[in-house]
């Protein structure tokens, strides 16, 4: 709340309390004037009709008493702050004065009527043949005292409105210096050290701008050297904490917030041995004695531990600070580096490699094998079934007479063709013949051709561009396995209609894409699940050091994306 607002509050209050107790005062006075004009008619129409009903006594000729009075009061009509009521000899009302017409239409509050109204009044007597009451009313007098005061209130509260927005003017150009102040401090606070007052009329005012603008001059000579040192300390990457001569914490910078997770209030005046591990407190004490020998520590790597509980990997700089009056030590400034996630990088990046050498061996070897395998279906059980072939058919010529024995050799002819072509089908699955005799180009068209004699309702579309066949023997058959597999996944999952194989040859790396317009899927699923096909896919890329990407939506169909470097 500004100082203009507090003034203009506190007179607004004087003058509300004014106005509370003229107001208090006029309703008080009024109080009393009706009451003592209510009792005074009260008294003086009691003596009006006494002095009639005597008269009526003396006058027997003009009738009963009850009649006179009944025709008296019916000529008088209203009387003011009265009501009468005229009652026969049997009790019934035989006449009641008409009420007060004055300012009908007000309807003063509850409230008012309650706090105003006089102590009523009714006086009673008996008169020949009936009996005459007289109350007071003061309705109308009570209706004439709201008006009045309503209007004192209105008048009242158009001058205080009027008389509180001059003072809130006023105020404001009386204290208009101080905004130049205010700004002239928020200024400063905000690390402007040029800002000054100007000169001002009032003493006070006047006084307060010199001493401002010294003060000012000498912060902005004090801190422009501070700045720069505030800024290196608060800025670094690295935690910044200085001990002082008891090894208590005196400055704790923003990166060590971070990386430790103290606040700055949570561990000025507190001990180093905060952050250090229970494991490694004589580190402490090490650190101490070279300190005192105004040595320093150089990127000494040990760990240091975080309000949360978590162990941190952190090279450690430190040097003493010396007073360079008494030339003692007065504690020391360290420097702290995490490098957590530089040795996770490093054992991840190890880890990764030995994993890449271990799968380029294992799937070295499991070619090896295969292709040995292949060679042996090829050489010893080729061998066999040609040597049955030649016995059917030797049988078969032999017996030129027997239909039976014939019949019977074709047929183990029929099953050895068979098993011939079962087993170079599966000497083509452990090791394609052409990978080794005609590259791996020729290799993957083959493949193709039979991919399309094999599925006939199946699309095939194949691009290889420039030379591919010089990569090397790692790279030929792993990428000729990739496409198998992708193969494979494709025709038993995507319910395809085209299936599109492309090869480019770019400056740095062997590009290969492999799409389909199939079903796709949500890549979500490949957290949750085990997909053996992808998994060895990707494996085998990152045993080339080369990168996998897939591309898929439902219904949208999935394409894979992989580079492998040239060279490996």
């Amino acid at each position: 709340m500004t100082l203009r607002l507090r003034f203009n509050l506190l007179i607004t209050f004087i003058m509300l309390f004014l106005v509370i107790a003229l107001v208090a005062v006029s309703m008080s006075s009024s109080k009393r004037s009706i009451q003592e004009g209510v009792e005074s008619a009260n008294k003086v129409t009691l003596q009006y009709l006494e002095t009639i009903i005597v008269r009526s006594v003396q006058n027997p000729e003009w009738g009963t008493t009850h009649d006179v009075i009944g025709r008296f009061l019916r000529q008088l009509g209203y009387v003011r702050s009265n009501d009468i009521f005229l009652y026969n000899y049997r009790g019934e009302l035989t006449y009641r004065s008409p009420p007060s017409s004055y300012k009908l239409e007000v309807q003063p509050p509850q409230w008012f009527i309650n706090f105003i109204s006089p102590k009523k009044e009714s006086n009673s007597r008996l008169i020949n043949a009936g009996r005459l009451v007289v109350q007071s009313n003061a309705s109308g007098a009570i209706r004439g005292a709201w008006v009045d005061l309503r209007t004192l209130f209105s008048t009242t509260l158009i001058f205080f409105l009027m008389f509180n927005l001059f003072v809130y003017w006023l105020l404001g150009q009386w204290l208009r210096p101080i905004n130049k102040m205010l700004d002239a401090i928020e200024k400063i606070g905000k690390g402007g050290f040029d800002a000054r007052l100007p000169h001002f009329n009032v003493p006070e005012f006047r006084s307060i701008a010199l001493n401002f603008n010294a003060m000012g001059s000498s912060l902005q000579k004090t801190m422009f050297d501070n700045k720069r040192l505030g800024l290196i300390a608060e800025q670094t990457a690295d935690a910044v904490i200085i001990h002082d001569e008891r090894m208590n914490i005196s400055f704790w910078n923003r990166s060590a917030e971070r990386i430790f997770g103290y606040k700055k209030k949570e561990v000025l005046g507190k001990s180093a041995s905060l952050i250090i591990p229970d494991s490694l407190k004589k580190e402490l004490d090490k650190n101490v004695t070279l300190m005192k020998k105004n040595k320093f520590i150089h990127d000494f790597t040990t760990k240091r531990i975080a309000k949360n509980g978590k162990l941190i990997d952190v090279s450690i700089s430190a040097s003493p600070l010396i007073d360079p009056k008494t030339k003692k030590l007065i504690g020391d400034i360290v420097s702290m580096r995490d490098i957590s996630e530089r040795l996770l990088v490093k054992k991840s990046r190890d880890e990764l490699e030995q994993n890449r050498k271990l799968t380029t061996i294992i799937q070295g070897h499991i070619e090896d094998e295969r292709r040995s395998l292949a060679r042996e279906l090829h050489d010893e059980l080729g061998q066999y079934v040609s040597a049955i072939k030649i016995f059917a058919q030797n049988i078969s010529n032999k017996a030129s007479d027997n239909k039976d024995i014939k019949t019977s050799a074709s047929s183990v002819t029929s099953a050895a063709n068979q098993i011939y072509d079962g087993m170079h089908s599966i000497i083509r699955k452990l090791r394609p013949g052409a990978l080794d005799n005609l590259g791996l180009s020729e290799t993957i068209k083959d493949a193709v051709v039979s991919w399309q004699k094999q599925y006939t309702k199946l699309k095939f579309s194949l691009e290889i561009k420039d030379d591919i066949n010089d990569l090397g023997e790692a790279i030929n058959i792993n990428v000729f396995r990739i496409i198998q597999e992708s193969m494979n996944n494709a025709i038993k999952h995507s319910k395809a209609k085209e299936i599109s194989i492309n090869l480019y040859l770019l400056k740095q790396a062997l590009k290969l894409e492999f799409s389909d317009d199939g079903v796709g899927f949500d890549k979500k699923i490949l957290k949750n699940s085990k997909q053996f096909g992808l998994i060895g896919i990707k494996e085998r890329v990152q045993s080339l050091k080369g990168t996998f990407e897939i591309i898929t939506r439902p219904s949208k169909g999935t394409k894979l994306i992989i580079l492998i470097p040239r060279g490996h």
